[in-house]
C-alpha cells in the first residue's frame, strides 16, 4: 500500500506500456483488493484500447516519450459564474470558449473571448478589452507557461507549462476598468 495505490478505484483507467508511439495499451482497473496483513494491495487490471481522442501521449522537445496519460482529454470543469455584489455596476462580463473549454499541457490552442454587457442585457461593443491574467489556485501563472495571441476582446491561449500542472483548474480572469469576468 502506497498513497498512489490508495487512489486507485474501480473503472480507473491507466496506460501501461513501454514508450510506444501507436496505441500502446491502456488498462482499467477491474478489482482492488486492499485487504491484506502484509500491507499489500493487489490490483487486478483488464485491458483496454488506446483511445486517441481522450488519452495522450506527452514528448519532449526531442520528440522522446516522457508520459502516457489514459483520459487526459476527459476531465470537464464547467465554468462558475461570479455572483455581483448588490453594489457591482449594472455592466456584467462573461467569458465564452470556443468548443471545449478543456486546456491541456501542449495542446492545441483554445480561443476565449470577452463580452460585456449594459444593465439590460444589451452587448458593449466598445468596452474592454481589458487584462487578461490566468491562475492556479491563488497563484497566478506565470507567462512562460502560457502562451497568448490577443485580438481585441478574444485570446487565443496555448498552455506550454510542466507536468505539476497536470490535474489542476485553470482560472482565466479578465479585468476591465473595475468590472471582472472570470471563466
Amino acid at each position: 500500500m502506497t498513497r498512489d495505490t490508495e487512489t486507485l478505484m474501480y473503472n480507473i483507467r491507466m496506460i501501461i506500456d513501454t514508450a510506444v508511439e501507436t496505441e500502446p495499451r491502456a488498462w482499467l482497473v477491474s478489482k482492488v483488493n486492499r485487504i491484506s496483513p502484509n500491507g499489500i494491495c493487489r490490483i487486478t487490471l483488464a485491458q483496454d484500447t488506446f483511445d486517441q481522442h481522450n488519452d495522450y501521449i506527452e514528448k519532449d522537445m526531442d520528440g522522446n516519450i516522457i508520459g502516457m496519460w489514459a483520459n487526459y482529454y476527459n476531465n470537464k470543469v464547467e465554468p462558475t459564474p461570479i455572483i455581483p455584489d448588490s453594489d457591482t455596476p449594472s455592466i456584467t462580463s462573461k467569458i465564452t470558449c470556443s468548443g471545449k473549454s478543456i486546456i491541456k499541457i501542449g495542446g492545441s490552442a483554445k480561443t476565449f473571448t470577452v463580452t460585456y454587457y449594459d444593465e439590460e442585457g444589451n452587448e458593449l461593443d466598445n468596452f474592454g478589452p481589458g487584462i487578461w491574467e490566468f491562475f492556479v489556485g491563488t497563484k497566478s501563472v506565470p507567462s512562460s507557461d502560457i502562451d497568448i495571441v490577443q485580438n481585441g476582446n478574444q485570446i487565443k491561449v496555448k498552455f506550454i507549462g510542466d507536468d505539476s500542472y497536470i490535474g489542476k483548474i485553470l482560472l482565466i480572469r479578465n479585468t476591465a476598468s473595475t468590472y471582472v469576468s472570470e471563466y
